[in-house]
């Protein structure tokens, strides 16, 4: 029994003899090649610990491919940060530069949000139940979120120009990486309490179709996110 390939090589041979069918040479074999061989991605699962070698959530994972540009943004839902329970939910977003965040106030009282970060400067003045226009956040970098009338309430954006994030979970510090074509990659790994003068842990790897686990240990251990008075 001939095998796909075998068939494919005597069908090509058969239409290259007749010039007449000739020009359909090329279409067909460009189209069974991707048959053959199609395109694949990986994933990467990667842990975060703290100091004392527990499981630390709510860290930013992100790979950045090495010699190879970055895929084309492309354009995505909205995002949603909401005030609810007089916090912020969730505490800590990654997303794309050029990705639109929402804002709406679940609470029964107002909230004014501000940002005063360099990377996105923004003010959602006094609301209540409407919910304002998104924000696109428009270039790479770490935003925090404050509301003006409750001083605990914060959120943290880390905004990346790389398709490829992922948060780690608060029960397991674990988060996955996925889609992620063959190649080296720089992978980091930031916690807000590292704000945006500490720099992100880096890990050079190269992904494969499978794919070690990895690892990150901070040198910290992460302040409690601030209670609501």
């Amino acid at each position: 029994m001939r095998t796909i390939n075998e068939r494919l090589t005597m069908s090509y041979a058969t239409i290259f003899a007749k010039p007449s069918l000739r020009p359909l040479y090329a279409l067909i074999f460009a189209a069974s090649s991707c048959l053959i061989t199609p395109a694949w991605s990986a994933s990467l699962i990667v842990s975060a610990i703290d100091r004392d070698s527990e499981k630390m959530g709510n860290v930013v994972i992100y790979a950045t491919p090495v010699g190879v540009s970055l895929p084309p943004f492309t354009s995505l839902p909205a995002v949603t940060i909401s005030q609810e329970d007089l916090q912020f939910s969730p505490y800590v977003t990654a997303i794309r530069t050029g990705t639109a965040i929402k804002f709406p106030n679940y609470d029964k009282i107002e909230h004014h949000v501000k940002s005063f970060s360099p990377a996105k400067e923004f003010e959602i003045q006094v609301y209540d139940k409407e919910v304002p226009p998104p924000v696109v956040f428009d270039k790479p970098g770490i935003v925090v979120i404050y509301c003006l009338f409750h001083g605990w309430m914060r959120a943290y954006v880390n905004v990346l120009d790389t398709p490829y994030f992922a948060t780690t979970d608060t029960v397991n510090g674990v988060a996955k990486l996925d889609g992620l074509p063959e190649g080296t990659y720089e992978i980091r790994a930031w916690h807000p309490d590292m704000g945006t003068v500490k720099v992100p842990l880096l890990q050079t790897v190269k992904i494969a179709a499978t794919n070690a686990p990895l690892r990150f240990g901070f040198d910290f251990v992460a302040k409690k996110r601030r209670a609501r008075k």
